[in-house]
C-alpha cells in the first residue's frame, strides 16, 4: 500500500530504534490493536549503560480499538516495549487483482460504517447524537445539545415541566459528547429510586452501558478484582445514588479518585468528564428556618457537600429538575454554582444573562403544536362519616386547647399539622401515628419553626411517614414541651384505638375511592376493562391500609400493584414494566404508590387517570405525582382526581376541602415556579397553625423575582425549533441514514465474523411494511449486543427486530435498532477495522455496473482524521475524490457523491464481470498509472483544501471561546464585587446579628468568605481556562487514509470490456 501523506520519525541514533508513531496512527502493542493519542518526550534522557548514545524516551498513550475494551487507555514507555509494530497509513493499493474485488453489497455496508464513524465535527451545529439514539427526538429536545456544543463546557440546568423529556436530552449530550471524543467517563447521580431506570434508559435508548455503584457491587468487585479495586476507576460509566454518595465508604472511594486530578503525573484535571444529576433540588442545601422573626439562611446538607465536591472535578454537568428553585436565593445560587462556578457563587446576586445562558426551560404551554394534552382536575365527592367528624374534632378541640395552655408555641403548630395531615391521610395512618407517639419518651422539644423542614422543600425525599422516618423524629422531638398537654385523660388513646380500628375496614373516602374504581376497571363487577388507574398517597400505612382493604374488595395481587419505599429497585422496576405493558396481555389494574417510590417512575403508556388519595403540603410532590401521567407520550387527557366533601360545616370537612383547593391550585399551574411552596406554605400555616409565616426581608436584587423571569421558559422558541428540525433533518440526509444502509451494515459485519444471517420474520405483515428480522443464534462475543432484546416480563425472550423507527411506534413487542444500538454498534467496529487489519476478509475494492449512469468513474473514499495537542480528535470526514475513467478528469466532491450513492444504493448490486475487473486491473497495475496517479493528486488537493477549511473553522472556534470566557469572567468578576458590597452593607445595617441561629450566621460568614477568595483567584483562574482553549487547538495534524476504491461503469462501458 503506498501512503498518501508520508509520515516519518527519525530518531537520532547511532543504532535502529523502533519507528516512534504520531498521534493518530494505529499500532499493535501487547497483542492488541490500539490508536495512538499523545507522544510525549520523557523529562529525563535513558542511561548511557543502556546504548552507546544517551537518548531520550518516549511516553506514548493510546487509547484501545479492540472489542470490548473499545476506549481503554494505556500508557507505554515506547522504547522499552517488546514486539510493537506501527501500522502504516494506508494509501491506494499499488496493485489489484481481479479476484480480490469485494461484493459491491460488503463494501457499500463498510463505506457506510465508516461515513457514521466519524463524528467528531470541528461545526457545533452538526449533531449526531440524535441519530445514535432509540428514540424518537422532537425538535426542542434538541436545543440543550445546542447550548452544549456552543460552550467549551457543557454546564447546563435542564429545568423543562414534567414529562417534556429531560432524560433523553441528557442522554442526547452525553452522547454526543462521547461521539465527538470530548468525554470518556461519566457519573450519573439519582434518587435511590432512579438507578434502574437510568441504567434501562442509557442502554435501550442510547446504546450506553452503565454501571451501577453500591455496596452489592462494592462486595463483587472485591470478590473480582481484589479488596483494593475501586469500581469508580474500574468503569468508566457509573450510577450513584444520592443516598449512597455521601456515605462514609462512597467518599473513600471518592477521594482516591479525586487524588489522581491532583498528581501533577497524571494531567488530568477531572475525576470524570460528564456529572449528570437529576432530581437536583434534592442536592440544594436545605430551606432555611426562620428564627425569632428574622430571616433564615440555608445551610448545607451532607448530600450538598458530597455533590459539590463531585461536581468540582467533573467538566461537564448536566443538572435535571422541573422544580429547581424552592424560593430561597441562597439555596438555587448554591445549586447553580455547582453547575458553573464561573457564572454563580453561593450567595451572590444572580446574573439573569447567565442564567438565561445556562438554563434551558420549556413547559407544555411553549409547545402548542407538539400534541400536549390539557389536564383535567376533577373532584371525587364523598360524605364524611359521622365519627370521622367527631374524631376530627376531639383532635381540633385537644390541640386548640394545648396551644392556649403553652401559649402557642411554634411547636404547638407543628404538631397539629403532622397529626392533622395524618388524620386526612387515612385514620389508620393517624391511629398508627398516635399510638407510636404515645408509647415513645419524652425528647428534647422542638424550639424552632421547622415548617418547610417538615412539610415543604426541605422534607426528605424518602419521607413516607414511618416511624423512624424525619416527620415522626420531629414528633417525637416535640413530645419534651408536651404539645398535647390539653387532653383530658384517655382521650389521646380513645383517638388512637379509634383510628386503629380501620386497620381492615375502609372509611368514607376510601369507599368512594372503590366506587371510582369499580366503575372504571370493572364497571360491570365482573369483567375488568383495559383501563388502569394510580392512586398516590404519602403515607406507607394509608398505602398498606388501601392495599388490605382493596384486596378484600376483590382487587387481587394480579389486579393491584403497590410501589412503596420498602420495593426493591428490581420490583419497582418490573412493576413499572406491568403496569405500562399493554392489558391485554398483563392484568394488573391498579397501581398504588408513595411519593417517596412513585417519583421519576413513568405510567403514560396505558394510563391517563391518576388520583390523589391525600394532599402533600409540598407543591413539589404533587406536581411530580401528576408528571407520572402528564408527559410525553401521553395520548389521552390526563385525568387528576381529588376528594371533596359534600358537606364542609365540620371542621374536618372544612379542612379536606381547604387541601382540595391548595391540591387545585397547583394541578392547574395557578402558583409560580420558585413561590409555590413559600405561597402554599404560607397558607397551609395560616390555616392549621392559625398564625402567619415569617417572610423575608432581604433588600437589595429581587434574586426570586430575576429567577423566575429566567425560568419563565419559551422565549424565541418557534425560531429556534424550526432551525433545529431543519438542520435535524439535513443531517440525517447527509449520513445516509435508511432502514436499509443500516440492515446492510449489520448484515455485511455478520457475514464478515462468520456469523448467521438475520431472519426475516412476516408475523408483523398486516401491521407494518417495514421489514422485520428474529435475530439468530450468535456466538459469545455478540452476547453483549442482545441486551435489552428481551424484557423483565419475558426474560430470554428476544424481540425480532427492525431498522425502521415507525415500525416500533407505540409498540413494545420490536425492538428499533438504531444507529447506537449495540449490534450496530459492533457491527461498525468490526467493519471499521478492516481498515487496519491485514486478515481482513474486505480487499476495500469493488467494480459495480450501474444502469443510467452518466459516466464511468474511479472513486477513492477517504477518510481524514485532525487530531490537536494531547491526542484530542477535533475533526473526522470521511469525503470522496473521483476520477473520470475517460479523460482521467477530477470529479467534483458533490458530483461524485450523487453517482456514489447511485452506485452503491441501488438494489441487487451485482460485482462487475470477471474480464471486465481484468480491464481495470490493466488500467491501475502499469508503473506510474495515469489513472492511480491522478486519483492520488485529487485526494491530496481535496484534503488540502478540506484541511484549510477546517483549520480556519477551528481558529474562529478557539476565537469565539476565548472572547466567550473573557465576557463570562468579566460578567461573574463585576457580580463578585457587587454582592460582595451588598453583603457588607447589610451587615453593617444588622449590626453583625444577621441571624439569630449560629448555624446559619458561620454558613453565611463562609459564603461570603468564599466569595472574597474567588474574586482574588478569579484572574488566574481565567488565565488557566483561556490556556486551556488555546492547547485544546494548538498543534492540529492531519491523518488521511484511503479507505476504499470503488469503479463505478456505466452500462455500455462493461459491454465494452467484457467483449
Amino acid at each position: 500500500m503506498k501512503p498518501i501523506i508520508e509520515e516519518v520519525a527519525h530518531v537520532s541514533s547511532t543504532t535502529t530504534a523502533p519507528p516512534l508513531p504520531e498521534a493518530g496512527q494505529v499500532v499493535e502493542v501487547r497483542g492488541s490493536t490500539w490508536a495512538v493519542s499523545n507522544v510525549q518526550a520523557q523529562g529525563l534522557p535513558r542511561s548511557p549503560a543502556d546504548e552507546s548514545v544517551a537518548q531520550l524516551s518516549h511516553v506514548v498513550d493510546l487509547q484501545s480499538l479492540d472489542e470490548g475494551s473499545l476506549g481503554a487507555q494505556l500508557s507505554v514507555v515506547w522504547e522499552l516495549e517488546v514486539g510493537h509494530t506501527v501500522t502504516p497509513a494506508q494509501g491506494l493499493p499499488d496493485l489489484i487483482h481481479a479476484d480480490g474485488f469485494d461484493e459491491p453489497e460488503m463494501l457499500a455496508g463498510f463505506i457506510d460504517a465508516m461515513r457514521w464513524g466519524a463524528v467528531t465535527s470541528a461545526d457545533p451545529n452538526r449533531y449526531q447524537a440524535p441519530f445514535w439514539s432509540g428514540v424518537n427526538v422532537e425538535a426542542y429536545q434538541l436545543e440543550p445539545l445546542r447550548r452544549a456544543l456552543g460552550a467549551p463546557r457543557a454546564n447546563l440546568l435542564l429545568a423543562d415541566d414534567v414529562g417534556l423529556g429531560k432524560t433523553i436530552e441528557a442522554g442526547l449530550v452525553i452522547q454526543e459528547l462521547f461521539l465527538r471524543h470530548r468525554a470518556r467517563t461519566a457519573v450519573i447521580v439519582c434518587p435511590p429510586s432512579l438507578s434502574l431506570k437510568w441504567q434501562d434508559e442509557m442502554r435501550e435508548k442510547f446504546g450506553l452501558e452503565f454501571t451501577i455503584v453500591n455496596s452489592e457491587l462494592m462486595a463483587e468487585v472485591r470478590r473480582t478484582h481484589g479488596l483494593q479495586a475501586n469500581p469508580f476507576q474500574i468503569f468508566p460509566r457509573v450510577i450513584v445514588s444520592m443516598a449512597w454518595l455521601p456515605q462514609v465508604r462512597a467518599q473513600r472511594l471518592l477521594r482516591d479518585v479525586y487524588a489522581q486530578t491532583s498528581n501533577p503525573k497524571t494531567g488530568s484535571r477531572y475525576a470524570f468528564d460528564v456529572l449528570v444529576v437529576d432530581e437536583a433540588h434534592h442536592v440544594a442545601p436545605s430551606s432555611p428556618s426562620a428564627v425569632a422573626g428574622s430571616r433564615g439562611y440555608a445551610i448545607d446538607t451532607q448530600r450538598t457537600i458530597a455533590v459539590r465536591q463531585l461536581a468540582e472535578k467533573c467538566e461537564h454537568r448536566l443538572f435535571l429538575s422541573a422544580t429547581p428553585h424552592n424560593g430561597h436565593p441562597e439555596s438555587f445560587t448554591a445549586l447553580m454554582e455547582m453547575i458553573d462556578p464561573r457564572r454563580f457563587a453561593r450567595g451572590a446576586h444572580l446574573d439573569s444573562n447567565a442564567l438565561r445562558d445556562v438554563t434551558v426551560r420549556r413547559l407544555k404551554t411553549n409547545l402548542p403544536g407538539k400534541s400536549f394534552q390539557k389536564r383535567k382536575v376533577n373532584t371525587l365527592p364523598f360524605d364524611p362519616a359521622d365519627d370521622e367528624q367527631q374524631m376530627f374534632a376531639l383532635l381540633d378541640e385537644i390541640v386548640a386547647k394545648s396551644a392556649k395552655l403553652n401559649g402557642t408555641k411554634p411547636t404547638g403548630d407543628i404538631v397539629t399539622m403532622l397529626l392533622k395531615k395524618r388524620f386526612l391521610s387515612s385514620p389508620y395512618a393517624f391511629g398508627a401515628t398516635l399510638s407510636n407517639y404515645l408509647a415513645s419518651k419524652a425528647s428534647r422539644g422542638l424550639s424552632d419553626d421547622e415548617y418547610d423542614d417538615i412539610f415543604g422543600e426541605g422534607q426528605s425525599d424518602e419521607e413516607e411517614g414511618l416511624w423512624e422516618q424525619d416527620e415522626s423524629e420531629k414528633l417525637r422531638e416535640s413530645k419534651g414541651s408536651d404539645p398535647l398537654v390539653g387532653a383530658e385523660p384517655g382521650q389521646l388513646e380513645t383517638l388512637a384505638n379509634w383510628g386503629l380500628g380501620y386497620e381492615s375496614r375502609s372509611d368514607s373516602r376510601l369507599n368512594e375511592l372503590i366506587t371510582f374504581l369499580d366503575a372504571v376497571c370493572r364497571p360491570d363487577r365482573t369483567h375488568w376493562s383495559n383501563e388502569r388507574v394510580v392512586v398516590f398517597t404519602e403515607y406507607a400505612d394509608t398505602v398498606e391500609w388501601l392495599t388490605r382493604v382493596l384486596r378484600q374488595k376483590g382487587y387481587t395481587d394480579d389486579r393491584l400493584a403497590v410501589i412503596q419505599g420498602s420495593t426493591s429497585p428490581e420490583d419497582r422496576e418490573y412493576i413499572r414494566s406491568q403496569f405500562t405493558a399493554d392489558p391485554s396481555k398483563e392484568p394488573v389494574r391498579v397501581l398504588l404508590a408513595t411519593d417517596a417510590a412513585g417519583e421519576g417512575i413513568d405510567l403514560q403508556t396505558y394510563c391517563h387517570r391518576l388520583v390523589n388519595f391525600d394532599i402533600p403540603f409540598n407543591p413539589s410532590r404533587l406536581e411530580q405525582r401528576i408528571g407520572r401521567i402528564d408527559r410525553y407520550g401521553q395520548t389521552e387527557e390526563p385525568q387528576v382526581y381529588h376528594f371533596v366533601p359534600e358537606r364542609d360545616s365540620s371542621t374536618y370537612g372544612s379542612d379536606l376541602r381547604f387541601m382540595e383547593i391548595i391540591a387545585r391550585k397547583i394541578a392547574q399551574v395557578e402558583y409560580d415556579l420558585g413561590s409555590a411552596n413559600q405561597v402554599v406554605g404560607e397558607e397551609i400555616q395560616g390555616h392549621f397553625g392559625k398564625q402567619t409565616a415569617t417572610k423575608s426581608n432581604s433588600k437589595g436584587v429581587d434574586t426570586n423575582a430575576v429567577i423566575n423571569q429566567a425560568l419563565a421558559g419559551g422565549m424565541e422558541l418557534n425560531a429556534r425549533l424550526t432551525q433545529l428540525e431543519q438542520g435535524y433533518d439535513a443531517s440525517r440526509t447527509e449520513m445516509h441514514l435508511d432502514p436499509a444502509n443500516l440492515r446492510r451494515v449489520v448484515e455485511t459485519a455478520l457475514r464478515i465474523n462468520h456469523q448467521s444471517p438475520l431472519v426475516p420474520n412476516h408475523d408483523f405483515a398486516q401491521d407494518t411494511d417495514a421489514e422485520v428480522f428474529t435475530v439468530p443464534a450468535l456466538t459469545s462475543g455478540w452476547r453483549d449486543t442482545l441486551r435489552g432484546l428481551d424484557t423483565r416480563l419475558n426474560p430470554g425472550e428476544l424481540r425480532p427486530v427492525t431498522f425502521d423507527p415507525a415500525a416500533v411506534e407505540g409498540r413494545a413487542d420490536l425492538v428499533y435498532v438504531h444507529l447506537g444500538h449495540p449490534i450496530v454498534q459492533k457491527a461498525q467496529r468490526l467493519l471499521r477495522r478492516s481498515l487496519w487489519s491485514v486478515d481482513s476478509m474486505l480487499r476495500r475494492v469493488t467494480a459495480v455496473v450501474v444502469d443510467d449512469l452518466e459516466e464511468s468513474f474511479v472513486a477513492a473514499v477517504t477518510r481524514m482524521v485532525l487530531v490537536g495537542r494531547g491526542g484530542v480528535r477535533l475533526h473526522e470526514e470521511v469525503f470522496l475524490a473521483g476520477v473520470r475513467l475517460h479523460g482521467r478528469r477530477p470529479m467534483a466532491e458533490a458530483k461524485a457523491e450523487v453517482a456514489l450513492d447511485k452506485a452503491l444504493d441501488a438494489e441487487n448490486l451485482v460485482l462487475a464481470d470477471p474480464r471486465v475487473r481484468d480491464q481495470l486491473c490493466d488500467l491501475w497495475n502499469v508503473p506510474d498509472a495515469p489513472l492511480r496517479v491522478r486519483l492520488e493528486d485529487a485526494m491530496r488537493t481535496r484534503a488540502n483544501g478540506k484541511q484549510a477549511d477546517i483549520t480556519d473553522q477551528l481558529q474562529r472556534r478557539e476565537a469565539a471561546d476565548v472572547q466567550r470566557a473573557q465576557e463570562i469572567f468579566a460578567a461573574f468578576r463585576t457580580n463578585l464585587r457587587d454582592s460582595l458590597a451588598s453583603l457588607r452593607a447589610q451587615e453593617t445595617e444588622a449590626q453583625g446579628q444577621l441571624f439569630t441561629d449560629p448555624d446559619q450566621e458561620r454558613q453565611w460568614r463562609r459564603d461570603r468568605e468564599a466569595m472574597q477568595r474567588r474574586l482574588d483567584e478569579l484572574d488566574d483562574e481565567e488565565a488557566r481556562e483561556i490556556a486551556a482553549i488555546k492547547d485544546r487547538y494548538a498543534d492540529v495534524k492531519p491523518h488521511t487514509t484511503a479507505a476504499a476504491v470503488v469503479f463505478a461503469l456505466t452500462r455500455s462501458d462493461a459491454d465494452g470490456w467484457r467483449d
